[in-house]
């Protein structure tokens, strides 16, 4: 009886999980203390430089249809959200729009585009446009070039597909009734690989002009100041650990190395032309 009494638990738990599946859900987290938190983090080294899938289709807030590859061209600025959200995504989507109206030298629309994407199957246009309703005072030029959208594929795997593209992992949790996610921007190229991968909910302005200048290597805000672009992004390194751009010491350091070279150089040839000059004159 106990053995009969076990196999008709596994096939119920395999047949609710099956029904959650079915619902749209992805995996569950059924534990606040089941979860590691490292298997939500990306592997950078493996997604950075990756290319997207430009034909992925998507609705955006106003019921429009488009493809990613109708946002390329330019930079653009990826977050994965889900519109149902009441903690962490209007905060990072609010972050994001406070550091970009801090960002002045380029314009959204114009120089880069921001894409809000949902990850969660029961999002619609519906609830996009309910949740840009409850960004207030979103900032005109920002609204130019920021479309907030869900998928336009409907089948059952399509948003872990979407999302695990770039390394992006989410757990529903029934106990928390949330999404378990990675607070996570990802900058794209204008050929629509990744470029970046900027964390947190604190944003600094400064890191975000930094990755799009890195994204996009002079051209986002055209040849009059590309030379200072490519030596603005040369002179910065992204720090993982802390979450930053921070000068690029080891550059400073080789750059120092090589000038010091070429003076030491510079130093002994100057010397070897002057006692050369001095045995000539005795020699006369």
């Amino acid at each position: 009886m106990r053995s009969f009494a076990g196999l008709l638990a596994t096939l119920f738990a395999v047949l609710a999980a099956g029904l959650v599946h079915a619902a749209g859900r992805p995996p569950e987290d059924n534990s606040r203390t089941s979860l590691d938190p490292g298997i939500m983090k990306i592997d950078e080294t493996r997604f950075l430089g990756q290319p997207m899938a430009r034909e992925t289709r998507f609705v955006d807030e106003s019921g429009r249809p488009f493809t990613l590859g109708d946002v390329l061209g330019k930079p653009v600025i990826l977050a994965l959200s889900y519109y149902g959200c009441d903690g962490s995504c209007p905060i990072v989507n609010r972050n994001l729009a406070a550091a970009l109206e801090q960002v002045e030298r380029f314009r959204a629309g114009r120089d880069y585009r921001i894409l809000t994407v949902s990850f969660d199957p029961n999002d619609s246009e519906v609830t996009a446009r309910q949740f840009v309703d409850s960004m207030r005072g979103l900032d005109a030029t920002l609204r130019e070039g920021w479309r907030f959208a869900v998928l336009g594929e409907a089948a059952p795997d399509a948003h872990e597909r979407f999302a695990g593209s770039v390394g992006f992992r989410f757990f529903w949790s029934r106990i928390d009734k949330t999404f378990l996610h990675p607070n996570v921007l990802v900058f794209l190229t204008p050929e629509g690989r990744v470029a970046r991968y900027v964390y947190g909910t604190p944003l600094d302005p400064r890191t975000v002009e930094l990755a799009l200048i890195e994204a996009d290597w002079g051209r986002i805000s055209g040849s009059a100041s590309a030379v200072f672009d490519m030596i603005t992004g040369a002179c910065f390194s992204y720090n993982y650990s802390e979450g930053r751009y921070q000068p690029n010491y080891a550059l400073f350091v080789g750059l120092g190395s090589l000038l010091l070279g070429v003076g030491l150089a510079a130093a002994g040839l100057l010397g070897y032309r002057r006692r050369l000059a001095r045995r000539t004159v005795h020699a006369s």
